[in-house]
């Protein structure tokens, strides 16, 4: 810490030794300072799920860190709270410490900002924080109950490929057409577009699957996130 002094009262040879004191202290702070650690950094968005009847699910994180004391223990929070098993994790001989997959937290639904944080347990001001954002996976139709003409608003969030977006619509099994909704996909893979809800003439009557995701050519089971809506077409009287 630097003090300064007013010159008045001072002779000039107490002023030298202090300037020089100085001087030799700002020089000194270089080597004892410590760096501080760094973590790899997360992915922008991870995505979470929920199937009914099944527990939910959420994407892994790969953590790793270094520049932290070596064979030191580490804490892991996330936004602050413990993790399961996140507790005196070791640090290796150089300082690196790389964790097992984590899960992203989980979310219902839309999408929310969280911080993972890392913090040595016998020196907690050597920590290092890294944000990301958790992603619920789903589509909406809006309306719900449309012609299949109509156009209709679709909505989605969670497709985080690099790739477009593709809706195949499939009756029985069989697949009757694939079309591309969105180009490319938004911040944490949304996107939302105006279509028609079938992209046929007088798709026939039943109920529909609808798969959305991230494949030209549908693939049953899907190698990438995906979600599947039941559409049913029915007569209406006029």
């Amino acid at each position: 810490m630097r003090f300064f002094y007013p010159i008045a009262g001072y002779s000039a040879p107490m002023l030298v030794r202090t300037l020089a004191g100085g001087a030799l202290l700002a020089l000194a702070a270089p080597a004892t300072a410590q760096a501080m650690p760094t973590m790899q950094p997360l992915k922008p968005c991870y995505v979470t799920s929920k199937t009914e009847g099944e527990p939910p699910q959420s994407e892994n994180m790969q953590i790793a860190a270094t520049g932290f004391t070596s064979n030191s223990d580490v804490r892991l929070t996330i936004d602050g709270a413990p993790v399961p098993g996140g507790d005196n994790l070791k640090v290796g001989m150089s300082g690196e410490l790389v964790l097992p997959p984590v899960e992203a937290p989980f979310v219902k639904s839309g999408h929310r900002t969280f911080t993972v944080t890392l913090t040595e347990v016998d020196n907690p001001t050597n920590t290092v924080s890294a944000t990301a954002e958790s992603a619920a996976l789903g589509v909406t139709l809006k309306p719900k109950s449309a012609r299949p003409s109509q156009r209709i608003r679709f909505k989605g969030l969670g497709f985080t490929g690099d790739a477009p977006i593709y809706a195949h619509y499939v009756r029985k099994g069989k697949l009757r057409k694939s079309v591309r909704i969105a180009r490319e996909p938004g911040d944490c893979g949304g996107f939302k577009v105006r279509r028609r809800q079938f992209p046929m003439k007088n798709p026939q009557l039943g109920v529909w699957t609808v798969q959305f995701d991230q494949s030209k050519q549908f693939v049953e089971p899907p190698v990438t996130n995906f979600v599947r809506l039941m559409i049913r077409v029915r007569l209406v009287p006029r």
